[in-house]
């Protein structure tokens, strides 16, 4: 297994080619074969590593009473969102788009919604508050007072935490850390008492509990024990001063490995349950979780060939389909996702190089791998990159006028197409002359 549960190489036997051979599958489909069907670049997605992932996530937890909201940002497919729901779960939201997407998916799921962000307009509010979500986490002053008028002009209760930022380092990228003073999200604690005060004056809304997030793809659990510990005690005051604190909205952020190692996340699941679920033994609420990268990120591929080789004073290029606008995260990020080839042979095992594996857009940050070790790869074959399941076609963009690619869900022995290639067409729909 290169990617459990769902993606392994398996020996291919055929008369055609002279070398043993091994193919890399989703489950029980070679990954090959989707690509001459549907052409590259292309996304591929595991429901099996979805849903294992999902009930691994959930039985970490089976000690507290919680809800999971799958973070929809990292992936917003709807086939996903919808595999999500029919498993029971709820979903974390940060715009009114991912909002529409969840009900088009899902309508019944409108109840198990909660809206972050910092910025929600009135409309989005509005949206939300005629679905009849679960929770608003407020991020400021203002936002909680446009939230208080717009739920009285629309004669309904809003149910509200405030996310509290709880000035705590997250060993992270500084771009996806989000729990420090002089960020711009969540509320210094000293400040959400008072909008809680503030809060529970209004008949518009309900106070019902306490959000917090201080970033992601943390692989240190100890940085969510310690946001969670603070979190606690906070609750604890609050309860003091009269408020009914039924929830902890305990955020999202937990890694996954991008660098080739296998841990077994289920160990890493229950180990970061453990983190948050302790500092709240006693207090009786029920534990919100928002996981997104976690559940998807290693359930999707992105699939890719081989243009041209390349050499540039001694540099080994590999110039490949597939560019920035449809995997940004190692020109965002540095990101370094493993790259492996679909198909692998003896003979091309043995003729090992160190190489660049770029794209074809005008920019030198258009890369996926600097300087990785590969067997020998022709052109034509196909590159197979890893853990592209969350924040690769969600931060997908038509850079170059490129189009973004198709997007296959497998399950089990079948596949089948969730996003349909772009056509030109699709391109300037929305313009005119």
């Amino acid at each position: 297994m290169i990617r459990p549960p769902s993606f392994a190489y398996r020996r291919i036997v055929s008369s055609a080619v002279r070398h043993p051979e091994r193919e890399l599958f989703c489950d029980a489909v070679p990954l090959a074969g989707l690509a001459e069907e549907y052409g590259t670049p292309l996304y591929v997605y595991s429901a099996l590593a979805i849903r294992t992932r999902l009930s691994a996530f959930d039985a970490a937890f089976r000690g507290i009473r919680h809800t999971v909201c799958y973070s929809v940002k990292a992936n917003s497919s709807l086939a996903i969102l919808r595999l999500v729901a029919r498993a029971g779960h709820g979903f974390d939201i940060v715009s009114g788009g991912e909002l529409e997407r969840v009900l088009w998916a899902s309508p019944r799921s409108a109840s198990r919604i909660v809206f972050s962000g910092v910025g929600k307009t009135r409309d989005e509010i509005t949206r939300a508050l005629r679905a009849g979500i679960l929770l608003f986490n407020v991020e400021s002053a203002s936002e909680l007072r446009v939230l208080a008028e717009t739920a009285e002009r629309f004669n309904r209760q809003a149910r509200v935490a405030i996310r509290v930022n709880p000035d705590l380092p997250a060993k992270t990228h500084p771009y996806i850390s989000t729990g420090l003073r002089h960020h711009k999200f969540g509320v210094p604690i000293p400040d959400a008492e008072r909008l809680y005060a503030e809060a529970a004056r209004h008949p518009a809304l309900r106070v019902a509990g306490v959000s917090v997030h201080i970033g992601s793809q943390i692989s240190d659990v100890r940085s969510f024990a310690a946001a969670i510990e603070r979190v606690a005690s906070f609750v604890v005051r609050l309860r003091r001063a009269g408020h009914s604190i039924h929830y902890v909205d305990g955020g999202g952020g937990l890694a996954i490995p991008y660098n080739g190692s296998r841990p077994d996340f289920r160990r890493q699941f229950s180990a970061y349950a453990r983190a948050v679920s302790r500092p709240l033994r006693g207090l009786g609420v029920h534990l919100l979780l928002e996981p997104g990268r976690a559940i998807v990120g290693p359930a999707g591929v992105l699939l890719t060939r081989v243009l041209y080789r390349k050499t540039n004073g001694g540099r080994r290029f590999l110039i490949v389909d597939a560019a920035m606008n449809d995997l940004i995260r190692p020109t965002l990020y540095g990101a370094q996702h493993e790259i492996v080839p679909v198909r692998l042979t003896h003979a091309g095992a043995a003729r090992g190089e160190k190489t660049d594996v770029v794209g074809p857009i005008c920019e030198t940050g258009d890369f996926f791998a600097r300087r990785i070790h590969l067997p020998g790869i022709p052109e034509g074959a196909l590159l197979a990159i890893l853990d592209t399941g969350a924040y690769g076609a969600s931060l997908g963009s038509n850079l170059n006028s490129r189009l973004k690619p198709p997007e296959i869900l497998v399950d089990g022995r079948s596949a089948r197409r969730i996003r349909r290639r772009e056509r030109a067409g699709d391109l300037i729909r929305l313009e005119s002359l």
